[in-house]
Order: structure tokens, then C-alpha cells, then sequence
């Protein structure tokens, strides 16, 4: 063998072994979400508008209270161009909107329940019963509510609804999915990281949490979805595992291993889901209780478990339940799947108790805590 060839195989040899005794790739996972070049203003300010939206929605909410105006609501989800937030910053944020980023064929049908419950603020004058909008009120009149004429407080359909198809929808199969992954991880952009790692972000701001979480941050609660992530941590939790996956995946972007990063992704879309079942599941328990003791209390948390049911068809394609599947609990219980025809009146112990036993025969990981929520 010529010494040139001899050569060459022995250097061959030597990279051959030098790349089998390298070590894998390590990198550290924060205990916060305290990572460099990090923003999410924008979903910050999305999670701020519809807290307004819901406060001035809410302001109905009371015996005589002045009616709602249509517009101004459908305004301040949409371009807000009558600047109806609190802040100059709200105000100015004009691109950043919940209409646009509202799964697109949901878009109209949350301005049809807007136009709902400025309707039904008309009758504030009223007590709600039966084919008649107005006012409910617990028995000890502590709290009251706005009720359409089919027992629907709307204010929940339209917060709720759009945490699942803005929110949710957003965090789960949009910023998560390919068109946001599947883009540059290599430029780094001041302030706000890589193109990937700014879209990852994005998705942990929409569930809305501190960047400490799961402890407490005595200036930031957690709020939307993070707030009912927390509620069920003592039945069933899943804090801990929300936030593990997006700190681990925040890492594991920066690190370049995107298979990490895709594991972390399954983790979050399940929980995020499980979440809204958790959530619908709880207020199924409670309106229990309460539907033929105080029934006013029991519509407001009906109307909850529409929103968190809804929300199921909002989220990243799921292999657990179709929307079918989740049209049909909502047939079964509210006579409807449309917010604006289910009827509240028509609701029974026993089809509360089939919706539970329906909800966990497809997440079947909250079965033995169905009735604890």
C-alpha cells in the first residue's frame, strides 16, 4: 500500500474516533423562564384587552345597569379605532389584536355573540327566567348576573371561547406547529432571540403565567389559562408539568435539539387540553350542587363548562376527541352546540352527570378524579 492511501486511512480512523468519543451535547434547563432575549409583549397585551373586554362586558351585569353598545364591543376586539382601553399603550397597540388572531372561522361568530349580549343588556331591568333575558342573582344576592333568554350568561361564552380560539388556538396549533417551528434558529435578533425562540415565547405567553410559576409571584397571578391550570393543582396537577415542558423547550431550542423540543411540544399540547377538560369538569361538579338550590349560581357555571368544552375544537389537532365527539357533549347537555341556541333551562342532573362520564371516556387520565374537581 502506497504511504499517500495509508495515510488517509489512518486519519480517517482518527476522526472516526474522535466523533464516537464525543460527548453529547449538555445544556442547563432554568428553573424560570428567565431566558436571554426574551418577548411576549404582544400576547401580554392580547391577555389585557380581554380582561377590559370582559370588565365593560360585566358592567351589565347588575340590576338597572346601563345596555351594552355593540359596536364599541366588537371594536375593541377588532382594530379599536374609538381607542376604548384604559392605557395609551393599549390604545396604541393597534396590530395587536384578539380579532385577528382568532381562529379564523370563529371570528364572526364571537361578533354574533357580541351583538348577543348587547341584545340582552337591554333587559337588565329585567329577571332573567325562561324565554325572557335579565338579570339572575345567587339566593343571598352577593353576586348577579347577565343572562340571555335561554339561560346563557354570554360573558362566558365570549371569554372563554375566545381563551380557547385565541389563545389556546394560538399557543397550541399555531406557534407550535410547523409554519412557527420549522423556521431560522441560527440569527439572533436583540431582545427577542432567535426566530424560533421568539415563537416559542409567543406560545408561553398566551398561557399566561409568571416566568416563576409555579410559585407565587406576589406581582403577577397567573391568569386565562394559567389561572385554571392552578385551580385543579391540589386534584390533579399539572403546573409543574406546564412549565417543565416550556422551560425545557425554550432550552432545548437554544441548544439546537429540536427533537427535545418536539417532546416538549406533545407534553404541553396534552396538558394544555387536559386543562380545559379539568376546568369543564369542575364546574360540571359545581353546577351539580348547586342547579336546583340556586340555579341562577349553576347557569354562570354552565356557562363556564360551554366555554372550556368549546374550547376542546380550538387547540392543536387532537388524536383524544374529534369535534364531533365534542359537538355531541354539548347536544347532550345543552340541547345545542351553538352558544346561542343551548338552552340552560333544559339542563338536568342527569345530563351533567352523562357530560362527565362522556369527558372522561375520552381523557380517561381524569377519570378517578372526575368527581373530586
Amino acid at each position: 500500500m502506497k504511504k499517500p492511501e495509508l495515510y488517509i486511512i489512518l486519519l480517517i480512523l482518527m476522526l472516526f474516533n474522535s466523533c464516537r468519543d464525543t460527548d453529547p451535547v449538555t445544556f442547563s434547563i432554568p428553573d424560570t423562564y428567565n431566558f436571554a432575549n426574551t418577548s411576549y409583549t404582544g400576547q401580554t397585551q392580547r391577555l389585557d384587552k380581554m380582561g377590559e373586554i370582559t370588565t365593560y362586558i360585566k358592567s351589565a351585569h347588575t340590576l338597572n345597569a346601563p345596555s351594552l353598545d355593540a359596536t364599541k364591543l366588537k371594536d375593541m376586539y377588532g382594530d379599536n379605532t374609538g381607542q376604548y382601553f384604559s392605557t395609551t399603550e393599549l390604545n396604541d397597540s393597534l396590530a395587536k389584536q384578539l380579532k385577528n388572531k382568532t381562529l379564523y372561522t370563529e371570528r364572526s361568530n364571537f361578533e354574533n355573540y357580541m351583538d348577543a349580549v348587547a341584545t340582552a343588556s337591554l333587559s337588565t331591568h329585567q329577571t332573567a327566567s325562561n324565554g325572557q333575558a335579565g338579570i339572575g342573582s345567587k339566593n343571598d344576592n352577593s353576586k348577579s348576573y347577565l343572562f340571555n333568554e335561554r339561560g346563557l350568561e354570554l360573558a362566558q361564552i365570549i371569554e372563554k371561547g375566545l381563551m380557547g380560539a385565541c389563545f389556546y388556538y394560538q399557543g397550541t396549533a399555531v406557534y407550535m406547529g410547523s409554519g412557527k417551528m420549522d423556521v431560522d434558529n441560527e440569527l439572533v435578533n436583540a431582545g427577542e432571540g432567535t426566530e424560533m425562540e421568539h415563537h416559542w415565547d409567543e406560545a408561553f405567553g398566551y398561557f399566561g403565567v409568571p416566568k416563576v410559576f409555579p410559585a407565587e409571584d406576589l406581582n403577577e397571578a397567573p391568569r386565562y389559562w394559567g389561572k385554571y391550570c392552578n385551580k385543579h393543582e391540589l386534584t390533579y396537577p399539572l403546573n409543574q408539568k406546564m412549565m417543565d415542558a416550556f422551560l425545557t423547550g425554550r432550552a432545548a431550542i437554544s441548544a439546537k435539539d429540536i427533537t427535545l423540543r418536539d417532546a416538549q411540544i406533545t407534553e404541553l399540547q396534552k396538558n394544555w387540553e387536559l386543562v380545559s377538560v379539568a376546568t369543564a369538569l369542575s364546574y360540571l361538579n359545581d353546577a351539580q350542587a348547586n342547579l336546583t338550590t340556586d340555579p341562577f349560581v349553576a347557569f354562570h357555571e354552565l356557562s363556564e363548562v360551554f366555554g372550556f368544552i368549546i374550547s376542546l375544537k380550538y387547540g392543536a389537532e387532537s388524536n383524544t376527541i374529534t369535534l364531533n365527539e365534542v359537538n355531541t357533549i354539548l347536544n347532550d347537555l345543552f340541547g345545542s352546540s351553538d352558544p346561542l341556541q343551548a338552552n340552560n333551562y333544559n339542563v338536568t342532573d342527569n345530563k351533567i352527570e352523562a357530560a362527565k362520564t362522556a369527558l372522561v371516556s375520552y381523557f380517561t387520565d381524569l377519570s378517578s378524579v372526575k368527581n373530586n374537581l
